[in-house]
């Protein structure tokens, strides 16, 4: 149905919910209705509610009556139909439009190579060779700075060393990130959410050709109008990529509880959401993953609350430098209240662990601190980072 450029029907609407990972809910034209939302990410600073959509009207023979194509963030439509995108990048290829794509031509979509069905097959235009290039569609970006992926991806990593496997036979392979925002400037793989796709695209870099480029599309949302090539700064990577840094712990209580936390006298946890806020400088993903296991000996004073909890969210923000204390100060300014002493008995912090009523998932200023901490930090420190 959809072809590039984009001319085929379009209608403005809002989002009120994301229903599933395929289904959102949203508002066009004063009706609410369900629409198709080809991305299974997990698109957190994207899909917050209220958020601009732009939306296709599906055929009659479709479950749903819309299918979402993109989203506005900051005066920029982001492309959010994974489908879409090999088609803009087939067209920018034998435009010749991508730098270091520029001899080639896109011969075949989807090629087979045993078990695994990559993106493009394409075909140097003077000496014949073939390439094979996986395109990965990049929505999580910050100031100059863009990450891939969103939500872990056991299947991106197992492309990246299928496209080694056929390199080490003599094959040319490459994987192109297309970051829908024009104003990005650096890529790197989202080490905070993804460990093993990161260990991948460090392990494949030498074999496997890894670029980015920046997409910005015109008003019209129909082609096109800006594509910049983004650096892929390796060694800052091999420098920060340990398991290190701080976390969030997002718990979920779904009822009033009265709890005892180690020596803290008993304290009532309202129904809603508490935030965690703790670091481990060693074996991060140990810590994380001991938190949220159920069944364990009580050590912290979170331990006690996990336990209780209806669903726990880990947000891990891998960093050489110590944050928790300063998230924890940042964080009581979105939070209603802290719980006094909670997870600060070894610092000068009124408390580690903050009560709100809503999901902060749903909540800009809780959104943007993630984003901040995990990718826009970064941004002065690539700005002069020796490539």
């Amino acid at each position: 149905m959809y072809s590039y450029p984009f001319t085929f029907p379009k209608i403005s609407g809002r989002l009120v919910r994301r229903v599933n990972r395929f289904v959102v809910e949203a508002e066009v034209e004063g009706n609410r209705v369900e629409a198709y939302l080809p991305n299974p990410g997990r698109l957190w600073e994207l899909l917050l509610p209220g958020t601009e959509l732009l939306l296709s009207p599906a055929p009659e023979a479709n479950k749903l009556p819309f299918t979402v194509l993109a989203c506005r963030k900051k005066g920029w439509n982001v492309l959010l139909h994974t489908h879409l995108t090999n088609k803009v990048i087939r067209h920018l290829i034998d435009a010749g439009c991508i730098k270091s794509l520029e001899d080639y031509r896109v011969i075949k979509e989807e090629p087979v190579c045993g078990r695994h069905r990559l993106d493009l097959l394409l075909q140097h235009n003077t000496r014949g060779y073939s390439y094979y290039l996986e395109v990965k569609t990049c929505t999580l970006f910050e100031g100059r700075v863009a990450m891939f992926p969103d939500a872990i991806t056991a299947r991106g990593a197992n492309h990246l060393y299928k496209l080694k496997e056929l390199s080490a036979a003599g094959i040319k392979t490459g994987c192109l990130f297309a970051v829908m925002d024009p104003g990005v400037k650096h890529f790197l793989p989202a080490y905070h959410i993804d460990f093993n796709f990161t260990r991948a695209f460090l392990e494949v870099k030498d074999k496997v050709q890894l670029k980015a480029v920046a997409i910005g599309f015109d008003q019209s949302f129909e082609e096109v109008n800006s594509i910049v090539p983004v650096t892929v700064p390796f060694d800052y990577l091999n420098s920060e990529f340990q398991d290190r840094g701080t976390y969030l712990l997002l718990v979920k209580m779904g009822s009033e509880k009265t709890l005892t936390a180690g020596r803290l006298n008993p304290a009532r946890f309202k129904q809603g959401y508490y935030v965690y806020v703790g670091s481990a400088m060693s074996s991060l993903s140990k810590r994380v993953a001991r938190h949220i296991r159920k069944r364990k000996r009580k050590r912290w004073h979170i331990d006690y609350l996990v336990n209780e909890a209806d669903a726990v969210t880990a947000i891990p923000i891998i960093s050489s430098v110590y944050l928790e204390c300063e998230l924890a100060d940042r964080l009581q300014e979105i939070a209603a209240r802290p719980v006094q002493g909670f997870g600060s008995s070894d610092c000068s912090c009124r408390a580690h662990l903050f009560y709100v009523a809503e999901n902060p998932l749903h909540n800009l200023r809780f959104i943007d601190l993630i984003q901040h901490y995990r990718i826009g930090r970064l941004e002065e420190k690539l700005d002069g980072w020796h490539l």
